[in-house]
């Protein structure tokens, strides 16, 4: 047995864990808040909390030394013994459970506090000597519990069974608390397992073998079909890049539209030149020319935008126009509207 003084109380909730997990995660959830290199455990469940009593191994397997109780409660050597020992913490042979509440146990070394919550023991303290009220206000802080007076201390005689089901031993607290009989026992698992490993290798080996087969005899299909891929990417790149050279609209229906814009006004198309896909520039004759005519003219034909006109560059009664052509309105979107005026110079 395990005196309160020896041990520390670590709660473990566990409801987002994996039931298979548990026990992997007490074990991290123990060493890290231990506070020596060796601890050994005992675990005791209510619901999916994990009641945890931590004690130091080394220090009470040091000697084979059997565990029994005096009439005083404490624990006394009884001289060597050849059997497996286990640990019980003695917080579970003294008092009862209770649903909620907080309360003051007298152990075989000191005082231990409980704090309860639905029927699983949330938290616990231990002191050598009987708590006094500043002292116990804390703890009724430190567990979320409302303050109220130094209760009186209780003093249960020693239970026949824990308050709570015993957790039959893992292999893990085997291991930990059992060495001598744990270490032959291991190297025949370790021995089993090794056997059992390479049978398994061999049988992924062998899968592994196969499956490389039908990956090599797959390959060149896989390869044909990448290079075609390659090309059909490559293909489709320099027709984007061929597109981008074509004008918004071809220079046909420009021309037709721009000599039904003049025709009006008895002006002719001297030169034609587009700098750049979206860009016109017209030489344009006229008997008088009307740089705001052009303008507005060009402007409301639907097809410009940034009309300008410049008069007297291109010799006697000429004009050059100069437009942004506008893409054609896409099927399904609203159509592209023109500006609301240009400039004449």
């Amino acid at each position: 047995m395990i005196s309160r003084g020896l041990s520390l109380f670590v709660p473990v909730p566990c409801a987002a864990v994996p039931r298979k997990r548990r026990a992997d995660y007490v074990a991290t959830a123990v060493r890290r808040a231990a506070p020596f290199a060796d601890p050994a455990w005992h675990t005791a469940w209510s619901g999916d909390l994990a009641m945890v009593w931590v004690w130091p191994q080394e220090e009470l397997t040091s000697g084979p030394i059997e565990a029994s109780l005096a009439e005083s409660g404490r624990l006394q050597d009884a001289g060597p013994v050849s059997y497996i020992r286990r640990f019980l913490p003695e917080s579970l042979l003294r008092g009862e459970s209770r649903e909620d509440g907080v309360e003051l146990i007298r152990c075989s070394d000191g005082i231990e506090a409980r704090a309860w919550r639905a029927g699983a023991l949330h938290a616990s303290s231990w002191w050598p000597q009987a708590p006094d009220a500043a002292t116990w206000m804390t703890f009724c802080r430190g567990v979320g519990v409302p303050p109220q007076p130094l209760p009186a201390i209780q003093s249960p005689p020693w239970r026949d069974a824990p308050w709570t089901v015993i957790q039959r031993a893992s292999l893990r607290d085997m291991l930990a608390q059992y060495q001598r009989l744990a270490i032959p026992a291991a190297v025949a698992l370790v021995l089993l397992m090794a056997a059992w490993q390479a049978g398994a290798l061999l049988h992924v080996q062998w899968g592994r073998m196969r499956l490389a087969s039908e990956i090599a005899a797959s390959s060149q299909k896989v390869s044909d079909i990448l290079a075609a891929r390659s090309r059909a990417e490559d293909d489709l790149a320099a027709t984007r890049q061929l597109l981008a050279l074509r004008p918004p609209l071809p220079q046909v229906r420009l021309m037709a539209s721009v000599a039904g814009l003049l025709d009006p006004m008895k002006a002719t198309v001297v030169q034609w030149s587009m700098p750049n896909p979206t860009t016109l520039e017209v030489l344009v004759a006229m008997p008088a020319p009307d740089p705001r005519a052009l303008v507005l003219a060009f402007q409301h034909a639907g097809l410009f935008d940034d009309v300008s006109a410049d008069i007297g560059r291109g010799g006697k009664n000429q004009v050059i126009v100069r437009a942004r052509l506008i893409p054609p309105a896409v099927p399904g979107t609203a159509a592209a509207m023109p500006a609301a005026g240009g400039d004449a110079s």
